[in-house]
């Protein structure tokens, strides 16, 4: 019978064991694996960060980029990257996009996961809207905004006037966040940002009169669904300005009739409304009247008409020398006279 060949442990085994052994022996300490240590960014530093930290500005009145302008973004972040950071803000342990949402949405599709970005704090929510104003002027022209954003950017620059030695600066700042690259070679992008959005320069700087400006400002206090209807042309501007001197309340209620029950509105109907909401006397049932076509003109008035005297009755009665207030009182006796003699005659004529 043959004898058993023993087995040899082969070389690895035999090392792996000693080395097992070994620990055992000295007593090593096995190392603890040490958790990365994720830092926040430093508010003004360009740093990279994943979109998913991000949230949308509250009540962003700027509409995406769709089509082919969304398009060309997404092929332009395919082939270059994000070339330009988003603003952020960071509050209440929130990061709110200020400026970038159209970078984020195009990055987004374009399968990228994270963008360069400049945080900013110690915001307050006016100067946080300012930025997202400002920045959406200096990307796109005000010619290639919808109704409502001009509305709403005009709207924005009118309350900055009220306050604008302190966002003088914050202008000139967000000029430098959004050209990080350019801040040390052009220091004066924006030297006098107090002429940028003077009262004066507004209408120069959107190439609007001052009518067409505070037509605008009327609008921005349309409730949103009225704006929609403003943008996608089931609302005209001259309708919707006549429409923002009605009570928000209401204007609820002329949406409804558009949407619901599909009236349209012209310059007729919204011209009424505003006569009825300037002199306070527009009621639910009146609007309904108006907006479905039942009432189409305003009843006439109890008030008597102003008469005008030609002007040869007054120099065949009257010189040059006489004064308008003489004119008056002299007018107003004689018509006195006039009647009081008429009324004597009616009397006799009784009697």
């Amino acid at each position: 019978m043959a004898a058993k060949i023993p087995k040899v442990p082969t070389r690895n085994s035999v090392l792996n064991n000693t080395l097992s052994h070994m620990d055992d022996i000295f007593e090593f300490e096995k190392k603890e694996e040490i958790p990365k240590v994720v830092t926040e960014p430093r508010a003004g530093e360009l740093v990279e960060m994943e979109f998913d930290r991000m949230e949308s500005f509250p009540g962003h009145k700027f509409k995406l980029y769709t089509g082919q302008r969304l398009q060309d973004m997404i092929n332009s972040i395919r082939e270059f990257g994000i070339l330009e950071p988003l603003i952020l803000w960071k509050h209440e342990e929130k990061l709110t996009i200020l400026s970038g949402h159209n970078r984020e949405n195009a990055a987004k599709l374009a399968g990228h996961t994270k963008g360069p970005v400049i945080i900013k704090e110690n915001l307050s929510y006016e100067d946080a809207v300012l930025i997202v104003t400002e920045t959406n002027l200096r990307q796109r022209s005000f010619a290639d905004l919808s109704y409502s954003e001009r509305a709403f950017c005009l709207k924005q620059h009118y309350d900055a006037i009220k306050s604008q030695g302190r966002r003088n600066d914050l202008l000139k700042e967000i000029e430098d966040l959004m050209n990080p690259h350019e801040i040390k070679e052009n220091p004066t992008l924006l030297e006098n940002p107090t002429k940028l959005r003077s009262d004066e320069k507004v209408g120069d700087e959107y190439g609007l009169s001052r009518d067409k400006i505070v037509r605008y400002l009327r609008i921005a206090t349309l409730i949103p669904s009225l704006l929609d209807y403003l943008d996608t042309k089931r609302l005209g501007f001259e309708a919707a300005y006549d429409i923002s001197f009605v009570k928000e309340a209401q204007q609820f209620l002329i949406a409804e009739m558009i949407e619901k029950e599909g009236f349209t509105m012209d310059t007729k109907k919204s011209a009424l409304l505003h006569s009825y909401a300037k002199s306070g006397s527009l009621t639910d049932e009146l609007i309904r009247q108006i907006v479905s076509g039942e009432r189409a003109r305003k009843p006439n008035s109890n008030k008597a008409k102003p008469i005008q005297i030609k002007g040869t009755v007054i120099t065949k009665y009257f010189t040059e020398k006489q004064s308008r207030k003489e004119i008056e009182e002299t007018i107003e006796k004689a018509l006195d006279l006039y009647f009081a003699e008429r009324s004597t005659e009616q009397e006799s004529k009784v009697g």
